[in-house]
């Protein structure tokens, strides 16, 4: 009897099967030489986005749509930009057409299931599911009866926290001041939108708009994950992160100020449609100008900030913008939207959909992409922000703390490892060995997920451990010693505690041991208002309890139940069951 082919050989049949189906798409774009089918497919990306981000429950259907439609626009720009040197007519506004709409849409969702599949397989990869062929151009993908919903708890904190700062905006706006404000911006927006070629929008400026979109969409950039990713003076390419930043959140102010704009003409001139209104194309030369007056206009309020150059914001317009020259940006599935595709040197679109989604995931993937040297460098420093919040945090609590930063553990005259953070409570002799795990974002990109969270992982079982050889077999003078603890300090009880940046739970499960607690930032922050709500007096071991508590709650969480779906491109099948279906239908 023939070998039953082995998981890596079907996972590579299945790619290779995709990517077979990928050209067959990518040559149809190669087709159109002035670049209708890149504007259409942003259009109408922005357009399902303007209408789902307003559904207040969107069905299962909208959602899996927006994400078939999201993903497969992403993979068609790159493949567009790609296709040919130059388009002929680099800049095209349209009117929503539907014999233009549905070949496209056919493309973008086409596109949208290859990258599903490659995500899928990447979940296969990882060892959660098979993959197996069953025919020529037919494959089937098992998955396990239950998927693990891992980010469950750390999403469900961090989704509490972004619903009270979306409250808090939302007082503030509803104020009387604010509501007086809100009327006098809409105002100005109804009186400075006007038609431009009958169809489309065009609007004049007026500083009082500039101030206020830009303070607002500094409000929205600061929930965004990653938004603090680095020490503002960090520079890439010879440009402060703070001017990143600053040129990001510009770029977030004209899409709220032109979604906004955008309604306000379509009612006073209801000719005009709102779905041909939203997506727009901008003159690079302008937009520059227009990008280096606002970051230093506003840039001079802070502290520490340097006026831009003209060469400053053309690096920081390069690394917010994919052109040819780094559309490779958007090669693994699920990379971030660009917020910015130049079309040609003289011309870009802005996409709505995705500087309103989460523009930091391609601001840092991009910083990542033209500056690795620099983004590796400068990530090591970006512990220091972590250990300041900690202290500022805790002695918001606790009273009578002391510190030390950075302190190594020798034995035998080597150094085993280093503790972060090392937080004394002299009043009950407790001890916090505090690791922290500074890291980036990873979106949708389920490779990086997968990646990221092994060496999270491996990390701190080897810091664990390190620290528990030290501790076993140092005396207790040496730890003493070691943590420079006052004489009149009692015998510590240690707590070890590791605390990541964005995402903790690969190591959950190192939490099992009484005196071991893991969190990601939201979780550690919301534990220490857990112990607010306690009677005093309050200790840090109030604090480890909350910790451990919080971590996990209700047990294990897993997703729901996955429809059966079958997805047919073409020539090439493919299939997702979870393995009770799969049984069945083999029975």
């Amino acid at each position: 009897m023939p070998e039953e082919p082995s998981q890596g050989d079907a996972i590579r049949a299945f790619f290779d099967a995709l990517t077979r189906q990928e050209k067959w798409f990518a040559g149809r774009i190669a087709e159109d030489p002035i670049g209708l089918i890149l504007r259409t497919a942003i259009n109408e990306l922005d357009w399902f986005s303007y209408n789902l981000a307003r559904e207040s429950e969107p069905s299962f259907d909208q959602q899996e749509q927006f994400y078939l439609l999201r993903i497969g626009v992403t993979r068609l720009i790159k493949l567009a930009l790609e296709s040919r040197p130059s388009f002929d007519v680099p800049t095209i506004m349209l009117r929503r057409n539907r014999d233009v709409t549905v070949p496209v849409l056919e493309i973008a969702a086409g596109l949208g299931m290859i990258e599903h599949g490659r995500r899928v397989a990447q979940t296969a990869m990882g060892g959660l599911g098979r993959v197996e062929q069953v025919a020529a151009g037919e494959f089937v993908i098992n998955l396990p009866p239950a998927l693990p919903d891992e980010e469950f708890y750390e999403r469900s904190v961090a989704e509490h926290f972004d619903a009270a700062a979306r409250d808090q905006l939302g007082k503030l706006l509803h104020s009387a001041e604010g509501r007086e404000t809100t009327r006098q911006i809409d105002e100005l927006l109804t009186e400075l939108a006007y038609p431009f070629m009958e169809h489309f929008i065009g609007y004049d400026s007026d500083p009082a708009l500039d101030t206020y979109f830009f303070g607002l969409a500094t409000h929205v950039l600061r929930m965004k994950k990653g938004y603090d990713s680095f020490n503002p003076a960090a520079r890439f390419g010879g440009v402060s992160f703070l001017k990143y930043i600053l040129g990001l959140t510009f770029l977030v102010s004209l899409a709220i100020r032109h979604e906004r704009s955008a309604e306000a003409l379509v009612v006073k001139v209801p000719s005009i449609r709102l779905e041909n209104v939203l997506t727009v194309s901008a003159e690079i030369a302008p937009f520059l100008d227009d990008m280096l007056a606002a970051i230093n206009f506003f840039g001079e309020l802070l502290e520490g900030f340097e006026q831009v150059t003209p060469d400053e914001v053309w690096t920081i317009f390069r690394v917010l913008s994919t052109g040819r020259d780094n559309a490779e940006i958007l090669d693994r599935p699920g990379s971030p939207l660009p917020l910015l595709i130049r079309t040609s040197d003289n011309d870009c679109i802005r996409c709505q959909a995705a500087v309103l989604a989460n523009p930091m995931q391609y601001l840092l993937d991009s910083l990542r992409f033209h500056f690795p040297r620099e983004y590796d460098e400068n990530q090591r420093g970006r512990e220091g922000p972590m250990q300041l919040a900690i202290r500022r945090v805790l002695n918001d609590i606790f009273d009578g703390l002391l510190y030390r930063d950075n302190v190594r553990l020798r034995l035998d005259g080597r150094t085993l490892t280093d503790i972060d953070v090392v937080v004394l409570e002299p009043a009950t002799s407790i001890v916090l060995l505090v690791q922290l795990k500074h890291q980036d974002i990873y979106g949708m990109d389920i490779h990086s997920r997968h990646s990221r969270g092994r060496r999270l992982q491996q990390q701190a079982e080897r810091w664990l451990s390190a620290v528990e050889e030290w501790i076993v077999r140092s005396s207790d003078e040496d730890i003493r010693s070691a943590l420079r603890l006052p004489s009149e300090f009692g015998r510590p009880r240690m707590y070890r505690v590791i605390v990541a940046r964005h995402f903790g739970y690969p190591i959950v499960s190192l939490s099992e041991a009484d005196d071991n607690a893991v969190a990601n930032w939201d979780q550690f922050y919301n534990a220490t208002l857990l112990v607010k709500q306690q009677r005093r007096p309050w200790s840090l071991a109030d604090l480890v309890s909350a910790l451990r508590a919080s971590v996990r709650p209700g047990g294990p969480q897993h997703h729901q139940a996955e429809p059966r779906s079958e997805w047919i491109i073409n020539d090439l099948k493919f299939r997702t069951v979870q393995v009770q279906e799969a049984a069945e239908g083999a029975d």
